[in-house]
């Protein structure tokens, strides 16, 4: 409490792994090493196990979950020297299998053809919480401030009033009052302060839930990431480094809500067993399942990204569907974008959270945003569905990509986040 100061240049709510991240990048860019910086957090300071090499970060955002990672965005965590930290514990995508359960076609594609040492990496969520925590340790221009939350941001001459409440903290019972020149919102698709700041977003519920595991292998994966489409849903099988001897893999599969709740209830023998039938043999026996974890599917797409003084990241801007492991990418290549606009205007007096200077921003994401979306929507929808012309559509297209060239090329170079 006592290093809490009244005025900041920018303040984040939200210190999961895009709020996280936003904070180290702000670090890297030379216009922006003077900025000073809050991170507001309602979930307790994760664990600091990055020291002793210990991956055990408690907060919920850096949990046994893995994160897919384009080659783009490898690119981009160099940049924002959180890499160094990351790589020893990032398995390496080298090949990626793509199908269409119980009929032919299907596309793959190798590393080696398009001449990268990877497609992308696959990161488990506490790896990258203790990278994340190693590099905030280290900045001291930059405080967290956690568990709290915020009550009220309402506009100000200078950018936002920002009223906090925590406890745990020493904010006592009353509401302290900050003031940012910029106020981020990164804390997740559920955003309690986008609701309250009026922030519609649009919601379409796609009736599917995603089963989330670590699941352990017979046999190598070798770095194979595999995309299987079912009759409820993509069902993606990536590679993880092994521990202890064990080859893993990180399940998400897409079910119906109904069928979802039917599978949650089957015990790990039951559920292996379900899940071989579906998958099947490429990566040998699948003998056994870590913790499960059911998230609900849905698209929600604010309608506002920016207001004079504040701009939304993450989730709380743009919830896709996990068909083609886009999220985090995409919020990377949002995040590159914001890090490099604000250094422009850091120069500026009065220009951090000017509505120029946010327009800016978004001119450079709008695209990006709009074609990835479109995607992963179309996607989902093209691939749970049964209807024969829509099954046709799949079985052309996959295997149009498989053998003409120059589609083969753009698939490619669109998984990797290079278009």
């Amino acid at each position: 409490r006592g290093d809490l100061k009244q005025e900041y240049d920018i303040v984040i709510v939200g210190g999961g792994m895009v709020g996280a991240t936003l904070a180290c990048a702000l670090a890297t860019r030379a216009g922006t090493k003077t900025l000073s910086v809050l991170i507001v957090d309602s979930q307790p300071p994760a664990g600091q196990s990055a020291k002793t090499g210990e991956a055990a970060p408690t907060h919920e955002s850096f949990d046994s979950r893995s994160t897919a990672l384009s080659a783009s965005s490898r690119l981009i965590l160099e940049r924002f020297g959180l890499w160094s930290g990351l790589g020893a514990g990032a398995c390496p995508i080298n090949k990626i299998h793509v199908s269409d359960q119980g009929r032919f076609g299907a596309t793959k594609l190798d590393s080696a053809d398009f001449d990268v040492p990877a497609l992308g990496y696959v990161v488990e969520n506490a790896v990258f919480g203790a990278a994340l925590n190693a590099t905030l340790e280290q900045l001291t221009h930059c405080a967290v401030l956690a568990p709290a939350r915020v009550t009220s941001a309402n506009p100000s001459t200078n950018g936002m009033t920002i009223e906090l409440t925590g406890d745990e903290v020493g904010l006592s019972s009353e509401s302290s009052r900050v003031e940012a020149k910029l106020l981020v919102v990164a804390e997740g698709g559920r955003s309690p302060l986008c609701e309250q700041l009026g922030i519609v977003r649009s919601n379409e519920d796609y009736g599917q839930h995603a089963l989330i595991a670590n699941v352990g292998l017979s046999q190598p994966h070798e770095g194979v990431a595999f995309e299987r489409f079912t009759s409820t849903g993509p069902l993606a099988m990536l590679p993880l480094l092994p521990v202890a001897g064990e080859q893993r893999a990180s399940l998400v599969w897409t079910l119906d809500a109904d069928e979802s709740e039917q599978i949650a209830a089957l015990d790990d023998a039951m559920l292996l067993a379900r899940l071989q039938d579906k998958f099947g043999g490429r990566l040998g026996r699948l003998q056994r399942i870590g913790a499960r974890a059911i998230y609900p599917l849905s698209l929600r797409v604010a309608r506002e990204q920016i207001r004079p003084g504040l701009v939304l990241l993450g989730n709380v801007a743009h919830t896709l569907h996990p068909v083609a492991g886009q999220g985090m990418n995409l919020s990377l290549r949002d995040i590159d974008a914001l890090v490099a606009t604000l250094d422009e205007a850091s120069y500026e007096e009065g220009a951090l959270g000017s509505m120029s200077t946010l327009r800016r921003y978004l001119a450079a994401r709008e695209a990006d945003q709009s074609l990835m979306i479109s995607v992963t929507d179309g996607l989902t929808k093209l691939f749970s569905s049964d209807a024969q012309a829509k099954v046709w559509l799949r079985k052309a297209g996959l295997l149009s990509i498989d053998l003409i060239p120059a589609l083969k090329k753009t698939f490619g170079a669109r998984a990797m986040g290079f278009e």
